[in-house]
Order: structure tokens, then C-alpha cells, then sequence
């Protein structure tokens, strides 16, 4: 993401195209001078994941920060989400990224961690077999605060207008790296562990 307000490479950028490679007429940026046609949106540091929420069709989007500042992004049509100028993590040799406040002229994140959990894949969980998670959004987590062997799931609550009312951590007995998480069409969640002795673990009601 070290050129992600570039206009003319893809580094840093969420891409849009067509099944066939072709790119879509009401792209944001099409016929403009200089840009790449087939950006969508831009300022990115490194995303790992993006699902579709059920009810309103947006594109959410996992991202990476520094040392700290991994985000969840709603992704709309030519905004810039701010990498490398904004951020609300620190440099790895200790400093902030940017100054604080950050975001402003920017999209802000829907939810952010600092410290860092090197956020991975998410899913938004629609099922009726894990009834008091219905709704919720689930994240994979690689490792916390740049400590090694503590990697987790986590489940964020939202309310109707999207705003974060809480969060769990999942897993962080098994200090592993959670490379993804997915709905199956069983209904339950499935976790993809990225480790030598990875595995793939299914989340299924107690009893």
C-alpha cells in the first residue's frame, strides 16, 4: 500500500471488474485522466478480506494497519480510505502513523483495533443454527499487538445503524493464527487455522 493515492497504479486500491475482465461503465473513475479504469476505491494499506452484507448489499472490507490500527471498511465508489497519510496505528519502530485525530476529509473505519489483531477474513453470520449470533460479524485474527501465538476470532455487535455496541474474542486458547472464517451452508461457522498443524475447525452449538 506504499503508492495507495496513486492514481495511475493498482498498489493500495480495491479493483472492480466485470466476469470477464472487462471493466464496468460506472466505474468511478473511468475516462478520467491518469487513473487506472478499474479502481474502485483507494487509500488501502493490505485487505485480507471482503464479504457482501446480506440486507443492504455493501461491500465491507478487512484491512491491516501498522502497529495497530487494522479496520473494517464499508467501501463506496471512489472514496479514499486515507493509507498512508491517515491511520490510528503506530509505526513499528514506535511512532503514530499520522497525527491524532485522523480520518477527517477521509472514510473513516466502521471499527478499528489498536492494538492490532492482523485482522484476516470476515464473514457476516446469517444462519439459525447459532441463533444469538445471528447478525453478527465475525473476523479472523493472526495475532494480537504483534505478540506471537495469540491469534482469535472475534464477534462484533452492531445495532440497525451499523455502530459497534461490542466485541468478543473466540478461540484465543488455541493460540493460533485465524486465517479466515466463513458461514457453511450447513449453517454453522467455519475457521481456517494458518499454522504448521492447521486445520479447518467447525463452531457448532454446545450440547
Amino acid at each position: 500500500g506504499g503508492e495507495a493515492q496513486a492514481k495511475d497504479t493498482y498498489a493500495g486500491k480495491v479493483l472492480r471488474i466485470n466476469d470477464d475482465g472487462s471493466v464496468p461503465k460506472d466505474n468511478p473513475f473511468v475516462g478520467q485522466a491518469g487513473w487506472k479504469p478499474e479502481i474502485y476505491s483507494y487509500g488501502h494499506r493490505s485487505s485480507l478480506g471482503l464479504a457482501v452484507h446480506p440486507t443492504t448489499g455493501e461491500l465491507w472490507q478487512s484491512e491491516n494497519g501498522p502497529n495497530g490500527g487494522d479496520e473494517l471498511n464499508i467501501l463506496h465508489a471512489g472514496k479514499n480510505y486515507g493509507w498512508p497519510l491517515v491511520s490510528y496505528g503506530r509505526t513499528y519502530p514506535g511512532p503514530w502513523q499520522a497525527k491524532l485525530p485522523t480520518h477527517e476529509g477521509f472514510e473513516p473505519p466502521v471499527v478499528y483495533w489498536t492494538p492490532a489483531i492482523a485482522i484476516s477474513g470476515l464473514a457476516f453470520y446469517t444462519g439459525d443454527r447459532l441463533p444469538k449470533w445471528k447478525g453478527d460479524v465475525f473476523v479472523g485474527g493472526l495475532r494480537y499487538g504483534e505478540i506471537i501465538g495469540t491469534g482469535q476470532i472475534q464477534r462484533i455487535l452492531f445495532n440497525q445503524k451499523m455502530e459497534e455496541l461490542r466485541r468478543e474474542a473466540l478461540l484465543t486458547d488455541w493460540r493460533h493464527r485465524m486465517r479466515d472464517v466463513r458461514q457453511g451452508l450447513d449453517g454453522l461457522l467455519y475457521v481456517l487455522v494458518d499454522d504448521d498443524d492447521g486445520a479447518i475447525l467447525r463452531i457448532e452449538p454446545a450440547g
